[in-house]
């Protein structure tokens, strides 16, 4: 997916084949400076993996958000710390000084990882009242006058994903920055970066990236979270036949299986990525009990893709209460398997 392509990339921004919209966003950013990370890499270094159960009110309907990501108020500056890069995340309510911040940085050839609403961005093609403004991607080229050309990647594709460039008007993108639907109205944010006191991560970047990952999951201020919030799922899937219509209650199941599986989260929920930190952590400490935990967060992936795919169908399918009952089974097991994982890193950090 390109669209017509007059537009040339500022020099060492690829569109990136990658998993995640933030972690790919920025392993674009960090390549284009010079000092290339793995996605994986910078999903462990921030913290970025957990687990929430959500539940809100939205304009089409009652919504349950079941996620992998963790970390989400302190990602940037987690990571920041652990790379010496220094991260500041802005936001304005105002059009006119996003539009002149933006367009100062792109004189400059600088690019640009910003936050806009998936249901305005045109390369979506998506349902007409869906709304998202937590998604990210990189401004990387301009035509000097009204369009821009965003990076990004397929969001239908699960696992890898293809990196495309799409060129974007300046109208187009300011109304997905400012986009007020929610959830997470992006209010126009934007990040700046200083690399100049970039290091590579060191062994006890990684150690204490993880035993911040380990005690959130553990230890999570209320039971939606981390292992608590698996088994609060298992319990909380089991009502949504009597919380919702049937409208709503498929739209919910079908939201369960992108969100595990197809929603920029690698597949597995996040967890076939953080498998993979956990093996290039390994290999920076020489600890090999952090390969004992890569293999059970590769088998927790493994176990939430069978969730997802139980809804792969949900608008059509008939069996809905069977499919809600096993993956409540499911979500138990995932508790006692994430939590046998974290055990094992827990004595190790």
């Amino acid at each position: 997916m390109t669209g017509n392509l007059e537009i040339e990339p500022f020099d060492n921004c690829p569109s990136l084949d990658g998993y995640h919209c933030q972690t790919n966003s920025l392993a674009k950013i960090f390549y284009h400076y010079g000092h290339p990370l793995s996605e994986d890499m910078i999903l462990g270094l921030g913290a970025g993996m957990g687990f929430i159960y959500w539940k809100m009110k939205m304009k089409i309907g009652s919504y349950v958000f079941i996620g992998g990501r963790g970390n989400n108020k302190n990602f940037f500056n987690d990571l920041g710390k652990r790379t010496g890069v220094k991260i500041t995340s802005v936001s304005t309510s105002s059009t006119k000084k996003a539009k002149a911040s933006l367009l100062e940085k792109l004189v400059k050839e600088e690019p640009v990882m910003m936050f806009g609403d998936m249901g305005f961005l045109p390369w979506f093609d998506l349902l007409e009242d869906y709304h998202f403004g937590g998604h990210t991607f990189v401004i990387c080229g301009f035509d000097g006058k009204y369009t821009v050309l965003a990076s990004d990647m397929d969001q239908k594709a699960p696992g890898l994903k293809k990196g495309f460039y799409y060129p974007i008007t300046l109208d187009q993108l300011h109304k997905a920055r400012g986009s007020t639907y929610k959830p997470f109205p992006p209010k126009n944010t934007y990040l700046e970066f200083d690399f100049e006191k970039f290091h590579k991560p060191e062994a006890e970047d990684v150690l204490a990236s993880i035993k911040q990952t380990v005690e959130s999951q553990l230890n999570p201020p209320i039971r939606n979270i981390g292992v608590k919030g698996l088994r609060h799922t298992s319990k909380a899937i089991l009502k949504w036949p009597n919380m919702f219509k049937d409208r709503e209650l498929r739209m919910n199941l079908v939201s369960l299986y992108i969100f595990i599986e197809i929603g920029g989260t690698g597949g597995g929920c996040f967890r076939y990525m953080y498998s993979r930190f956990l093996k290039e952590a390994m290999e920076l400490t020489g600890n090999k009990a952090m390969g004992d935990a890569s293999d059970i967060f590769h088998t927790a992936g493994e176990k939430f893709t069978e969730v997802g795919l139980l809804f792969k169908d949900a608008e059509i399918m008939s069996n809905i209460d069977e499919k809600i009952e096993a993956a409540s089974h499911k979500f138990d097991e995932l508790a006692r398997i994430e939590e046998k994982a974290y055990a094992i890193l827990n004595e190790e950090t």
